[in-house]
C-alpha cells in the first residue's frame, strides 16, 4: 500500500482523545459526547440503509457456473486467497470513511483485461457487506455481461453519445446481490476523449450524489498510459487502484504511469500473473 494510505490509517485509528498534557475534564466530556454523538448517527445510518438496501430489487441471481463465466471469484475456488485480500482492501477504504461511500478508479498500465476483472470483483466485494451496494461503471469495453439476458441495455457510451438519456435507465441489476452496473453501451469512440466530456462529468456527479453514504462506485477505467487527461481520472476518484500485468512493462514505463496518478489517491497496486510463492500476494497488499 501506498504511504499515503498508510497516513491516512494512521490518523483513523489515533484517537483524538488521547492526553497530551493537561486539559479541562469539561473539554474532555464534550469531545467524549461529541464523538459518541457521531457514532451513533453512523448507526442510525446503518440501520436505515440495511433496510432501504433489503428492499433493493434482485431480479436474478449468479449461479457459481455463471460467476465463473463472468470472472468472479469465490471464496471456494482455487483464488480464494484474493479474494481475501480483496476483502481487505475494502476493509481498509471503508475505516477511511465511517458512513459514507467512495468512489474507486481502477487503472492499469498496458491494455489488460485482468484489470477489468479486477474492477468487477472488487465491486462484487464491496457489495458483499450487507450495508452497503456497489456500483460498477465500465468506461470502456470489456467481455462482461453482469446485466443478464437484457440484449443491448443502455451504457456509459450510449448517453454520451445521445443527451437525451436518462443516468437512472444506464444502472442495471446484475446476479450479485446488492451490485449494479452501468455497461460501457453500444456506441463506439476512435479514442478516450470521451472521458471529458460535459455527459461523463454528468453521469460521475449524478451517481455520487444519488447514493451518497452506502454506496462504492467502481470505475472501470482505460490504462493511465493511453489516456491523454490523466487529471481527469484523477478528478473522478476518491481512491485509485493501479493493476500492473506482472513483467509485462518497463521500469521508466512504470514510472512515468505512477507520476501521472494522484499519490494521496493511490491506495495500492495489484501485481497480476506474478508466482504463487508463498505469502508472495500478501506482501503486495502491505
Amino acid at each position: 500500500m501506498s504511504d499515503s494510505f498508510g497516513r491516512a490509517l494512521k490518523k483513523v485509528g489515533g484517537s483524538a482523545l488521547e492526553p497530551t498534557g493537561y486539559q479541562d475534564s469539561r473539554h474532555d466530556n464534550t469531545i467524549m459526547q461529541r464523538r459518541f454523538e457521531y457514532e451513533d448517527g453512523i448507526i442510525v445510518r446503518s440501520v436505515e440503509a440495511r433496510e432501504q438496501i433489503a428492499r433493493m430489487a434482485q431480479p436474478f441471481v449468479f449461479t457459481r457456473d455463471q460467476l465463473a463465466e463472468q470472472h468472479i471469484i469465490t471464496m471456494d475456488d482455487a483464488n480464494a486467497e484474493a479474494q481475501l485480500l480483496l476483502k481487505d482492501l475494502r476493509n481498509r477504504i471503508t475505516l477511511t470513511r465511517p458512513g459514507l461511500g467512495a468512489t474507486i478508479l481502477v487503472t492499469s498500465i498496458g491494455r489488460s483485461m485482468q484489470s477489468a476483472y479486477f474492477a468487477r470483483n472488487l465491486a462484487a466485494v464491496m457489495a458483499g457487506d450487507e450495508n452497503r451496494t456497489s456500483l460498477l461503471i465500465e468506461t470502456h469495453t470489456t467481455d462482461g455481461r453482469l446485466f443478464g439476458e437484457i440484449e443491448h441495455p443502455a451504457g456509459l457510451s450510449d448517453f454520451i453519445g445521445k443527451e437525451d438519456i436518462q443516468v437512472s435507465t444506464l444502472i442495471h441489476p446484475t446476479g450479485i446481490p446488492r451490485m449494479r452496473v452501468i455497461p460501457f453501451g453500444s456506441h463506439e469512440f476512435m479514442d478516450y476523449e470521451y472521458l471529458r466530456s460535459t455527459q461523463m462529468r454528468i453521469l460521475v456527479k449524478d451517481v455520487t450524489r444519488r447514493y451518497p453514504r452506502e454506496r462504492f462506485i467502481v470505475m472501470d477505467a482505460p490504462p493511465v498510459d493511453q489516456v491523454a487527461d490523466v487529471e481527469l481520472l484523477n478528478e473522478y476518484a476518491d481512491y485509485i487502484v493501479l493493476y500492473l500485468p506482472y513483467g509485462k512493462e518497463s521500469e521508466a514505463k512504470i514510472k512515468r504511469s505512477l507520476g501521472k496518478l494522484d499519490q494521496d489517491k493511490l491506495v495500492g497496486t495489484v501485481l497480476g500473473g506474478a508466482p504463487r510463492a508463498k505469502g508472495f500476494l500478501s506482501k503486495l497488499m502491505k
